[in-house]
């Protein structure tokens, strides 16, 4: 733009000033916003780690240090809980010294080594139907064949299980599980029978995992948390329900509230629910909520990192000395922290807010309008104001956690699924996998063997997921 700046007018020189200053004010906020975006990774936001660009990890070793154990460290050996199918006395029968017999000489067993392999053996029932013609009227007469032996080539609860845990579990793609088993254990078996034996098992968790649900609808604390899923070329949601002792999942076409009440627990829950800050949460009135403060840590590094802002360094320096005082206390007879500590992290809370408040003041259209547009430290503020009683809940009630790392875990074995297979062909097999993982996750939790489950509950032997019942918990 081309102005001959001495012919104008000295109103019109400010307006031009003005202008410029509003662009330049623009672009600053345009610049910074560019770079909060450029620098937000999974350590100041919520992205996922997935998400973060590769480095090459520093090795903390010092130069010159020694690999493997220190020396004086007594090492840790894997614990063997069952008896030896074999023992070999390895007794010298001459002495290396003077070449003395020793056969005869007794002694004591001076150290111990195990080697533990595995004997794979296939076992194949052929079933011959005899037909037998009655020498007295004729007829011709079969004896039928065992219920689960329905066609030429059928499989046990063996092969079974094997295939649902390679599937579901260990997260191994069919054509890869099909080849597993045709090369270590001989059996000759198609993806799409591995397909139905996944669907029969699912079927028959159905049970099991209205168990599951009660039990964690029942409990006094529980976690909640969604992920997406690509199903059948649309987005869906995987919803978790957990506790320590149990995981519940379903999938919906809906992240919201729909997905979550089609879960089923939350709607129904009366204890606390932990989660993230997404809002569909708080809406549900039943039940006390607390918030997982491991997100509320990466977004106040994302304001540090970004504005320098001093009240998300206090924060984020309060929320840590709550977690260790609280962590200090824990083990005792004490369900809280101490009134007076309660007292001082409540007085540091509101200081921090005012701070905050100070650092990031609301224009005259932000105070008129809650839609007007505000910047992102200024929206986690607000999620630290509305949100103070469920932030520090876990100071209050111990059984509280801090974080929602339970849900996360319980959640992360279908993004491993789903890196593995890209996406769910049918929502059929989107469901089967939320039933099936609910099944062998709750069975991890409970320290049972999941083979053995899975193949309890193909044969109908199954009992209980959980070995304690509720009373004993």
């Amino acid at each position: 733009m081309n102005i001959e700046t001495e012919k104008l007018s000295q109103e019109e020189l400010i307006e031009i000033v003005k202008a410029l200053m509003a662009t330049v004010q623009t672009l600053t906020e345009e610049n910074a916003e560019l770079k909060r975006q450029l620098n937000q990774n999974s350590s100041n936001s919520s992205k996922p780690p997935s998400s973060d660009m590769w480095k090459k990890p520093q090795s903390e070793r010092s130069k010159g240090g020694k690999v493997g154990g220190q020396k004086g460290h007594k090492g840790n050996f894997i614990k063997i809980e069952r008896e030896p199918d074999e023992v070999t006395e390895l007794k010298p029968q001459t002495c290396a010294k003077c070449g003395k017999g020793l056969a005869n000489a007794g002694g004591s067993v001076a150290e111990v080594r195990n080697k533990i392999d595995v004997e794979i053996r296939t076992k194949i029932t052929r079933y011959e139907q005899v037909e037998v013609v009655c020498p007295c009227c004729g007829n011709e007469n079969r004896e039928g064949f065992p219920e689960e032996v329905k066609s030429y080539a059928s499989y046990g609860e063996g092969v079974q299980s094997i295939g649902v845990l390679l599937t579901q579990r260990a997260n191994v793609s069919y054509p890869k599980a099909r080849e597993m088993l045709k090369d270590v254990f001989d059996v000759p078996i198609s993806c799409g029978t591995l397909v139905n034996h996944v669907k029969e098992f699912a079927e028959k968790c159905e049970p099991v995992a209205e168990e599951i649900k009660e039990a964690v609808k029942g409990s006094e604390v529980a976690h909640y948390d969604e992920t997406s899923a690509s199903v059948n070329g649309k987005k869906h949601w995987i919803h978790t329900a957990s506790t320590k002792e149990a995981t519940y999942n379903t999938v919906h076409r809906s992240r919201g509230k729909e997905g979550t009440d089609d879960n089923g627990v939350l709607k129904e829950f009366g204890g606390v629910s932990v989660h993230d800050c997404l809002p569909q949460y708080f809406g549900y009135t039943n039940c006390l909520h607390a918030v997982c403060n491991a997100h509320l840590l990466r977004e106040l590094q994302g304001v540090i990192e970004n504005t320098g802002q001093q009240w998300a360094v206090d924060m984020k320096r309060l929320l840590l000395e709550m977690k260790m005082t609280v962590d200090d206390f824990k083990g005792g007879d004490r369900t809280g922290l101490p009134d007076e500590y309660i007292k001082w992290f409540g007085e540091e809370y509101k200081r921090i807010i005012t701070m905050g408040e100070a650092e990031n003041p609301l224009t005259d259209e932000q105070k008129r309008k809650k839609t007007a547009k505000r910047s992102k430290q200024r929206n986690l503020l607000d999620r630290f104001i509305e949100y103070r009683e469920e932030i520090t809940r876990f100071t209050e009630n111990f059984a509280v956690p801090f974080d929602n790392n339970q849900a996360e875990r319980d959640i992360r074995n279908a993004k491993t699924k789903l890196k593995v297979s890209g996406s769910f062909r049918s929502e059929q097999g989107a469901e089967n996998f939320a039933t099936t993982s609910s099944v062998i996750g709750t069975a991890v939790k409970q320290g049972a063997g999941v083979f053995k489950t899975v193949s309890d509950i193909f044969t109908g032997s199954f009992k209980s997921i959980f070995r304690k019942t509720q009373t004993e918990q």
